[in-house]
């Protein structure tokens, strides 16, 4: 089989792996020569391609992708350094001194002195031939954010970010320029300190999980979004979906340095839009009985609940939600000298969310070490813990959700007995929509995942000899999760005997490379003219292991006895794997004229085992070019720009998320047992020409700077063509099948990327720093089976469509005559129809934004700071999955209703609105509550995301006085404020990528003082 190739291929690399580690250790350099690292003043990044000379001489050298240099010299030398976008710096050769750390200061450029990380080497965005948005870490520490993509929101033109939950440590939607599949994953690749991870929700039973929620912000150094062929073609066939590169803080020479903060405040739910507000009791009572008088109900009926609704009642909403607390608190030391550099942190946060039964606590860890053993060998080691302990109630239409049951349960059930103990009489509950108090199973159900990763990474890198380089990398993800659900015997989906899961999962993920990097100078003894080359290989295995087991029978009268050991009877255990595993070569090459012009490609060759035997490997290629027209003589001759650079690249990427480990693999199963007996059956058709899925990538850029680069413009005009996109097609029935897993359909994203950065005003006491960025992106369907159209959740897949568009009759509003609804019979919207089922169902609107990006601003006056962030989505369409109960007379008496309902229903003739007469049992025969684009609402909106006010006390006598470097007092707040474009939406507009609303724990609004102190 193909997995036992790469597994017997990885074990003989591991062991050459470790006859290599051992070999270097006795390795003794014996020329003597001067070294030394070169990195940014501000930063402390490395600085590649920055060039040595010795002054007056025509010898020199250049730094490395490490920023490290080596060069001999004559006693007296001056190096002189020099590099685009840096000031020139001249240090003379002290006898003795044979290592130096260097510091450049930029110029006042700012499209320069930005610094790409790929995962495989640092590169100079001057001379970078891709599109790549790099954001420095210093930009989102401390936000009160539990995932480092909810900062990344609004930042990155091109990045889609949806947060669909307020849950602390939910999974969080990412695109990166459309979406990139139809059956396989369209998240972007994460790469954290050169491992490729396994990102995303790794929970079997959580309702929502985030493994990226245990990566603290404030350890993050930069954050590299690579976009286009020439930035992600070097991961092949895991590219298609952009790579987002995290790279943690490590230690600089020079002066040691202690920081540590504490932040702490409050959070609340976002306000529900007044549309969406459940009834009050006395209007739920009036709307009620007026839904039995209009289906013509006798008058027992109507006093009956007449009466009924005149008792106790409650708010279920308040009683769900809740006043949150948030606290965050970080440490860490970074030091070392020429020849050790160290960086350790320290953190923790807490969030109690603003829904019962929900909440986060996590503790991390972050040790950086860099260490020089000698001339020609340097060692780094890394290692990033993290626990994660998380409280998640059910969504959607559970029974058990808080939030479902603030409108799923009327207001007269009460939530508490007249004696203050909570209400769990059946009485109160019957068998209905909703039979559950959320106040008790909160207080007695419990859904609880612990997830523990340890991300840890080892490099040796060997100067050969003159340029050339060598690295060999090993970086390990262990995923840790252990899950247990409870559900009590009382109420709820556990009575009457309750039940309860345990849930075990582990990824064990490690990867090994060894590459060379080499730099040849064309023109001898002149570093105008080079290439740069870079070759490695690269093998990947992911070990899942799973055990699960559920139980019942627990002693109603011992309500903390949660543990399966407490249980009688014993349901389920089982163990299972799942395993895949990456064999891979890749290469890379540019050539560089003064920075002038640069071509770029790239070539990489995957092999993966969830690949079919007769495709096993795939190839994958990006070609990339760019001109720096200010380095023309002819730029100086005008006066408008002050940087300007043309850059585009084409190639080929690949898209192998989501495949599934064994799709390609026929395999059969045990557990189809007979009469106690052992039995086998075919699961799985299997498919041997199952592949990735191939995305043509073009990609045209223009970078412009203006006032010195004050002011800079960036367009990127992308198209990206893919194929062989994952569907189930039909088969024979005679397989044994229905459907098989195939490489069959096509679409194409396309659309331009705008960002504009700048610093308008910059005087000695005040300065202010902007960001604006725009993305506008169009998805169209290409090729799907057979061509025929097909539903899927309220969407029509279809040629010529965004996938992602809605399909629904068409809402005609009300018959002012009768109450009753209507709908246009097609989509010329010339008939209306009062019969849904001869209303046709049109595609219209679509759920993915036309348009969104960021506006962020940083104002700054002495030492005052104001920071403002914005985030905006236009264009797409949001649908009510619920609200056919929420918006009819379905379910009268058991069933709160929107504000919005109790508002405009009609309720005499001739009135003109667009909600029905309300009806017990529903209107138009129940029809009325149908799907349809009544349910569809525009999700267009912009949001104050963050807004900050600080002070900073550094530059105070007495704090120096005392050992204090920094001081920082800062107050903020996010999400406070959101505008939105229609009257009738109930819910947030930010609902996820497919765009529907679930029920969701809701966003929340934070408001938290900080404190940050330096030594």
């Amino acid at each position: 089989m193909l997995y036992s190739k790469f597994t017997y291929m990885n074990k003989r690399l591991l062991l050459l792996q470790l006859v290599f580690f051992l070999s270097i250790a006795t390795a003794f350099a014996q020329e003597r020569i001067v070294t030394g690292t070169v990195t940014t003043a501000d930063s402390g990044e490395p600085l590649p391609g920055v060039t040595v000379n010795i002054k007056g001489t025509t010898t020199g050298t250049v730094t490395d992708a490490d920023g490290k240099f080596r060069v001999g010299v004559k006693p007296g030398a001056v190096l002189r350094f020099t590099f685009i976008g840096f000031a020139p710096q001249e240090i003379a050769v002290a006898a003795g001194v044979n290592s130096y750390a260097v510091k450049l200061q930029t110029d006042t450029h700012l499209l320069n002195d930005v610094i790409v990380t790929d995962g495989y080497a640092v590169q100079l965005k001057k001379a970078y031939t891709g599109a790549a948005t790099a954001i420095s870490g210093e930009q989102n520490e401390n936000k009160p954010f539990t995932s480092t993509m909810q900062s990344l929101q609004g930042e990155v033109a091109g990045l889609n970010i949806s947060n669909s939950s307020g849950q602390p440590g939910a999974n969080v939607e990412v695109r990166l320029r459309g979406v990139g599949s139809i059956g396989a994953g369209s998240n972007p690749l994460y790469v954290i300190d050169g491992t490729i991870i396994n990102a995303g929700d790794l929970s079997t039973m959580t309702t929502t999980a985030n493994v990226l929620a245990g990566v603290n912000n404030d350890d993050i150094a930069s954050i590299s979004v690579l976009k286009d062929a020439s930035a992600t073609a070097i991961y092949g066939s895991r590219g298609s979906n952009g790579v987002i590169v995290i790279t943690t803080k490590k230690g600089r020479a020079g002066k040691t340095e202690v920081e540590g903060d504490v932040e702490a405040g409050s959070t609340s739910d976002l306000p529900l839009p007044a549309a969406g507000e459940p009834l009050t009791p006395a209007q739920f009572r009036t709307l009620t009985l007026e839904g039995l008088k209009n289906a013509g109900y006798d008058q027992g009926t109507i006093d009956y609940y007449t009466k009924l609704y005149q008792g106790p009642s409650n708010n279920w909403y308040d009683l769900v939600t809740r006043d949150g607390s948030q606290q965050q608190y970080n440490v860490s030391v970074r030091g070392g000298d020429d020849k050790t550099k160290i960086f350790a942190s320290g953190g923790y946060f807490r969030q109690n969310a603003t829904t019962i039964a929900s909440s986060l606590d996590r503790i991390t860890g972050l040790i950086n070490l860099d260490h020089s053993i000698s001339k020609r060998f340097s060692i780094s080691l890394g290692a990033n813990i993290s626990n994660v302990n998380q409280y998640t109630p059910d969504n959607g239409g559970a029974f058990a959700n808080p939030i479902g049951s603030a409108y799923f349960l009327t207001p007269f059930q009460t939530a508490y007995n007249k004696d203050g103990s909570i209400n769990i009489s059946q009485d109160s509950y019957p068998s209905g929509v909703s039979n559950y108090n959320p106040i008790y199973i909160a207080a007695n159900d419990k859904h609880f995942l612990s997830q523990t990763r340890l991300l840890g990474n080892l490099s040796i890198k060997w100067n050969i000899i003159g340029s050339l380089k060598f690295t060999s990398y090993v970086g390990l993800d262990d995923n840790i999760l252990e899950e247990n659900q409870y559900l009590n015997p009382v109420m709820g989906d556990g009575a009457p005997a309750g039940s309860g899961s345990d849930n075990y999962t582990r990824y064990f993920n490690y990867l090994v490379r060894n590459q060379f990097d080499y730099r040849y100078n064309i023109l001898k003894n002149s570093e105008d003219f080079y290439i740069d080359l870079t070759a490695g290989y690269e093998a990947q295995r992911s070990a899942a292991y799973f055990i699960q087991s559920n139980s019942t029978g627990y002693p109603a009268t011992q309500p903390s006895l949660t543990v399966s050991a407490n249980a009688s009877t014993p349901i389920v255990g089982n163990a299972s794997f799942n395993d895949y595993t990456y064999d891979s070569f890749y290469s890379r090459g540019s050539i560089n004229f003064k920075n002038l012009y640069t071509l770029s490609a790239s070539f990489r060759r995957d092999g993966s085992s969830v690949f079919g035997r007769n495709n096993p490997y795939g190839n994958f290629y990006s070609v990339g070019g760019a001109w720096n027209l200010d380095q023309e003589a002819f730029f100086s001759k005008q006066k408008l720009f002050s940087s300007a650079k043309l850059r585009s690249s084409i190639g080929v990427t690949g898209n192998s998320q989501g495949l599934g480990s064994y799709s390609a693999l026929p395999t059969a199963a045990y557990g189809n047992n007979y009469a106690g007996n052992t039995g086998q059956n075919f699961n799985t058709l299997g498919n041997p020409d199952l592949t990735w899925e191939s995305s043509h990538k073009f990609d045209a850029g223009a970078d412009f700077g203006f006032l010195k680069d004050r002011l800079t413009f960036t367009v990127d005009y992308y198209r990206n063509n893919i194929d062989g996109l994952i569907q189930s097609v039909p088969v024979s029935y005679v397989t044994g099948f229905s459907t098989v897993t195939a490489n069959i359909g096509a679409m194409v994203n396309r659309g331009f990327e705008f960002d504009i950065t700048g610093n308008p005003i910059k005087t000695p006491d005040f300065n202010w720093v902007t960001d604006f960025n725009i993305a506008l992106n169009r998805n169209t369907v290409t090729k799907i089976y057979n061509g025929l159209p097909y539903d899927d959740g309220g969407f029509q897949t279809a040629v010529g469509k965004d996938l992602y568009t809605w399909r629904a009759p068409i809402y005609a509003g009300v018959n002012p005559a009768n109450g009753e609804a209507l709908w246009y019979t097609d989509a010329t919207r010339s008939t209306k129809t009062d019969v849904y089922e001869d209303a046709q169902p049109v595609d219209g609107y679509q759920a993915d934004p036309k348009a969104f990006g960021g506006f962020n601003n940083t104002f700054s006056y002495k030492g005052f700071t104001l920071a403002v962030d914005i985030y905006f989505n236009y264009g797409n369409y949001i649908n009510d999955s619920w609200g056919g109960y929420f918006t009819d007379g379905l379910y009268n008496t058991e069933v709160n209703k929107y504000q919005y309902i109790y508002d405009h229903r009609w309720t005499h003739p001739g009135q003109i609105t667009d909600v029905p007469q309300y009806v017990d049992g529903g209107t138009n025969n129940g029809e009325a509550g149908n799907y349809s684009t009544r349910f569809l609402y525009k999700g267009d909106y912009e949001r104050l995301k963050n807004l900050t006010i600080g002070y900073n006390f550094t530059n105070q006598a007495f704090l120096k006085s005392i050992g204090i470097s920094k001081l920082y007092l800062y107050g903020r707040g996010t999400n406070l404020f959101t505008h939105t474009y229609d009257s009738r939406l109930p819910f947030d507009p930010e609902v996820g990528i497919l765009g529907a609303s679930n029920l969701e724990v809701p966003q929340v609004r934070t408001f938290t003082i900080g404190l940050n102190v330096g030594l």
